[in-house]
């Protein structure tokens, strides 16, 4: 729970900063990233889901801007592989793993707020393919793979660095069976 309240820390000073940065900043509409058509990858951390400590996580999208409903709105994919462990028992026990690999299908709104700057909320329908360790009420050690599904809101910040690169940070909840939070840094091509 301290890791939740830490990761969700902070994202929320990355965001009340860049708000801040953002009424003092000039805005330019003259910035946007070039073409619809946007292929990132990012790197971070994520709270354990159930008893599981904290893990790592990497994710790759692909987002298409819908600029014929909006121009702000990005239809995404996105593919991702976390990892988490726990080691049960005395004296060494058993080292267990729970390894999640999320596919999010979302829509995700810009709010252009500063010259380059952009925050941005999301919202998904989420697929895990999920492979988990447990220990039976014998003490014996087994495995079980499951397919859950979820929901996944997320919210982040967005900085290009020229037309066609950007850099930014998102933090997700993934509402989902054992529902876990994450925070991944990274990078996008826009063209």
């Amino acid at each position: 729970m301290k890791t939740v309240i830490a990761m969700l820390s902070v994202f929320l000073v990355l965001f009340a900063g860049s708000t801040a940065f953002a009424k003092t900043a000039k805005t330019s509409s003259t910035t946007s990233p070039a073409g619809n058509f946007e292929i990132d990858g990012s790197f971070g951390f994520a709270t354990g889901p159930d008893s599981f400590d904290a893990g790592y996580g990497l994710n790759f999208g692909v987002g298409y801007t819908l600029g014929e409903i909006d121009k702000n709105l990005q239809g995404r994919v996105d593919i991702s592989y976390f990892n988490f462990s726990y080691n049960y028992g005395l004296f060494g026990g058993y080292d267990l793993t729970y390894t999640r690999v999320p596919v999010t299908v979302s829509a995700r709104y810009y709010f252009p707020f500063a010259d380059r700057f952009r925050a941005f909320g999301q919202a998904g329908l989420e697929t895990s393919i999920d492979h988990f360790d447990y220990v039976d009420g014998a003490g014996n050690k087994h495995g079980k793979d499951e397919i859950n599904l979820g929901i996944s809101p997320a919210g982040g910040i967005d900085f290009l660095i020229t037309r066609n690169v950007s850099v930014f940070a998102v933090g997700t909840w993934h509402l989902i069976s054992d529902s876990y939070f994450s925070m991944l840094f990274g990078g996008a091509y826009h063209f």
